[in-house]
């Protein structure tokens, strides 16, 4: 069943049928946005990530939900968010994890990342988190502006150990979010 979170966008949920188109999303809209942290343009991510067995593994995890975000009718992007996942550094907390959000580049700058933050949070709030909290590479500062800007912190600074990820751009930062 269709989520709708307003007249032009829709969650969608991936099956593994759906692996194929998947896969043929992400070729499109991960690129532009991350090329520049690998050695090989990302190709290596997108089979690790987007690849049919680890697609299968994500969708048997019982805490995730996967989606296709759909922008009037088209596939523009994907939303995948865990529950009941905690926060690394407050474990004692119900946290809600924004694990992927990725939308293509045309879509960007029009108010759906704000739509489906919005929806996040009330999907964790009805499930009684106590917290939300994503993954935000520290080279993406627009995006890091834009969770400030809507009330998360930044927490730890990790390290993605990836063979192919170029020196000094795998920096990532914990950030989180009361919404209790």
């Amino acid at each position: 069943m269709p989520i709708v979170i307003s007249n032009s966008i829709i969650l969608k949920t991936i099956t593994i049928e759906d692996y194929s188109s998947l896969y043929e999303l992400m070729e499109r809209i991960y690129p532009p946005a991350y090329n520049y942290l690998w050695s090989d343009k990302g190709e290596w991510y997108l089979h690790e990530i987007y690849g049919k067995k680890q697609v299968a593994i994500d969708l048997e995890d019982k805490h995730s939900s996967f989606y296709f975000i759909e922008v009037d009718g088209q596939k523009e992007g994907v939303l995948k968010i865990q529950e009941d996942v905690p926060y690394p550094d407050i474990l004692e907390k119900k946290a809600t994890r924004l694990h992927r959000i990725y939308l293509s580049e045309k879509t960007q700058g029009k108010g759906i990342s704000r739509q489906l933050l919005s929806y996040v949070e009330k999907r964790a709030i009805e499930n009684g988190s106590d917290l939300i909290w994503l993954d935000c590479m520290d080279s993406k500062k627009q995006a890091m502006r834009f969770y400030e800007k809507h009330g998360f912190q930044k927490g730890r600074l990790t390290f993605l150990d990836y063979k192919l990820i170029k020196k000094g751009y795998n920096g990532m930062y914990f950030m989180w979010k009361s919404v209790v």
